[in-house]
This record gives C-alpha cells, structure tokens and sequence, in this order.
C-alpha cells in the first residue's frame, strides 16, 4: 500500500513538474498568437471573423490523450528517459521553429528530427561548460533511440488526424500568376500532447523497475510530465480539403510506419536510429514536395465564374452549415436572380421576405435546389465566405 501511494505522489508530482517548464508557457502563447494572425487575417480578406479562436486546436482531444497515454506508458515501462541536455535542446527547437507562430515547421520530422540532429553535433563542437548541470557528452545512444521512436509516433498521430478528418482548414484569397484574386484553403493544424518522462535524479524514495531493454545502471529516476506540440499546415487551391488531406494523411502514414520499424530495429543496431529520423525528415520533404506540385500544377478551384458564385468556406453554426451547403459548390440563383458576384447575393438575399431560395451546384455539377426560412437572427450572408477580391485590398 506504501508503495502505491509512493507511486501516486511521484506521479503527482511528475504533473506539477510540467508547470515549471518554460515550453508549457510558450505553447500556451503558441495558440493565442496562432488565433490573433489568423482572425486577423480574416478580418482584413472577409470582413468578419470566421472561426473562432483556437480553431487550430479543435477536435484534438483524444488524440492528445491517446498519444500521451501511449508514450508514457513506453516511457515507464521500457525505462526511456530524457536527459537536462535533451529537454534542453527541444525546447530551444520547438521555440525557434514556432517562433513566427505558424505551425507549417511543428511536424515532429522537423522538431526531433532537429533535436536529434544537434544531440548528435554537440558534444563535438567547443562549447563552454555553462553550468554544471548541462554537459551534451552526457547523451547516450538510448536518447537517440527514443526520439526515433517519439519522431514515428508522433508522425503516426499527424497522419491519424488527416485520414479521420479531425482537421480544420482556413480559406483566405491570393493573387494567381495571372493577376487574378483566387481562394485557397490552409489545412492547419496545432496538437498539445504532454507526455510522463523520466528524468535522472539524485534522489528517490523509491526505486522503478525498469524493463531491461536500456542498461541504465542504478541510477534514480522522477517522472516528469514533458509538454510537447505538434502541427501541420497545408496549403490548398487545385483540390477540396477532404481530397487533400486523405493523400497526404496516407503518405504520412507510410513514413510514419517506415520510421517506426527504423526505431525498433535501432534498439539491436542503434546507428539505425539515425537512419530513421533521415527517413522521417526526408519523408516529410518528400509528402510536401508531392503535395505542393500537385497544387501547382492543376488549376484553381476556387476562382471567380462567369455564372454563379464560388463558396470558398462556410462559417460555424451557420445556416449555411445547416443547409448543407459544402466548399466548392456554386451558388447559380437567390430567389430566381442569377448571382456573379457578393453583391448580387447580398441584394437577391435581401429580396427573401421570410423564405429564400437558392439553386446551387455541388461538386458533382449536379444542380440541387434548397428552402428555408430566414431567421432574423441569420447571418446577412447565411455564413457563406465567396472566392471574391479581400474586402481590405
């Protein structure tokens, strides 16, 4: 009985252990300034915020349970531990490639692939003993064998979120080589996943049996509670959101599951660690490449029309959303008027009384007819965002 209240305080006490973590304070910032920029730049293209703050953030729960669950419990039942020197080194990685507060470098190829990178160049370049506490000579092939493994985990999860569509994308307009204003969607996406740990220390009341996969001596452990971030961000013209995000959530899997086969074989043959995070790295190159030229190279979706109106995005809780209007159909007639462009939509929709009506042409150039009420309480423009010159341009 001891023992398990020793166990429940040390775990307690690994939670309260996050807060004094400087990278705690700085994701939390992350998402503030990841939400001004991005309702900011709605404001300036549409006139209006579109989705509500921390929409980066949406629907992310449970992968960030699922995820923290998982590797913890590898954590503490295989005895993986991070060193002062690697929290030390992804901290700085995680700021410095956030440091803009995009998401676009948060693909954990990028931040352990980097992290692994500078563990592994550090302890050969001169650097001056700061403290007594930091020493990078003191990183061992168990580290880089666990940020394999936290690398193709993490990547597994990226890519579980695309295929289960548990994204958000955000619309905003730019100019095309042509010099016409078009629309495109930014798949975006910021997950906080904070994970138990072990973390050397030079006292415990209590010893934790560790699996005898990493020699680690007798050394004592504490558990700490590591806050980490992840994200993506994709940019989209040519295709629908759910298209893209279904290609690339495949490839990334594929990585993932490359990665992770590299991290297991590195626990015989640990030079094969390093061969893993190239392949993460290298992958994630690869998955953009593909994805950035296919966009490239096809036309815009969302442009503006010689009949009918683009709909770029729809808006939350809308009645657009309740209509089942989705992106990319084209909205042809309001109330018998032809519509070309916003205005005409805002003057055809004023004509409504208590009904409107609308003809709208879905994705599969199949025309569908749609009635409803208009509340007085419904968005002017029925939560609808149209491919159409910013309103500030």
């Amino acid at each position: 009985m001891m023992v398990l209240e020793q166990y429940a305080l040390e775990f307690v006490k690994g939670i309260g252990r996050m807060f004094i973590n400087p990278l705690f304070y700085w994701i939390i910032l992350l998402f503030i300034l990841m939400s001004y920029k991005r309702i900011k730049k709605e404001r300036q293209q549409f006139g209006r915020k579109v989705f509500p703050p921390l929409a980066e953030s949406s629907s992310t729960f449970w992968v960030s349970v699922i995820g923290s669950i998982l590797i913890s419990a590898l954590a503490i039942l295989f005895g993986i531990y991070f060193t002062t020197e690697i929290m030390l080194i992804m901290l700085v990685v995680v700021i410095l490639l956030s440091i803009t507060a995009s998401s676009t470098l948060l693909s954990a190829s990028y931040t352990i692939g980097l992290t692994f990178i500078l563990a592994l160049i550090l302890p050969f370049l001169s650097i001056p003993k700061f403290s007594p506490y930091i020493d990078f000579g003191g990183v061992r092939v168990e580290h880089f064998i666990t940020l394999a493994f936290l690398m193709g985990i993490f990547l597994f999860l990226e890519a579980i979120i695309l295929l289960s569509r548990k994204w958000q994308t955000f619309p905003s307009m730019t100019v095309s080589k042509r010099g016409v204003w078009i629309g495109q969607h930014h798949l975006k996406k910021i997950v906080f996943v904070p994970f138990i740990i072990l973390f050397p220390a030079a006292y415990m009341p209590f010893q934790i049996p560790l699996f005898p996969y990493f020699d680690i001596g007798d050394q004592p452990f504490m558990l700490v509670l590591f806050p980490f971030v992840f994200g993506m961000n994709y940019q989209m013209r040519a295709e629908l959101p759910w298209q893209g995000a279904k290609r690339i959530g495949r490839n990334t899997l594929i990585v993932s599951i490359l990665v992770l086969v590299g991290a297991f074989a590195s626990i015989y043959y640990p030079i094969l660690s390093l061969a893993a995070i190239l392949v993460g790295i290298i992958g994630k190159e690869w998955v953009t490449y593909q994805h950035r030229n296919k966009d490239a190279s096809a036309p815009s979706l969302y442009h503006p029309l010689d009949k009918g109106i683009k709909v770029l995005a729809i808006m939350p809780n809308s009645p657009a959303a309740r209509l089942d209007i989705h992106i990319g159909e084209t909205v042809l007639k309001v109330n018998g008027y032809h519509v070309g462009n916003q205005k005409e939509f805002y003057e055809a929709l004023q004509n409504s009384g208590a009904f409107f009506k609308l003809v709208v042409l879905d994705i599969h150039q199949e025309i569908r007819f749609i009635n409803s009420p208009l509340y007085e309480e419904d968005h002017h423009a029925l939560g609808l965002i149209f491919a159409e010159k910013p309103y500030h341009a």
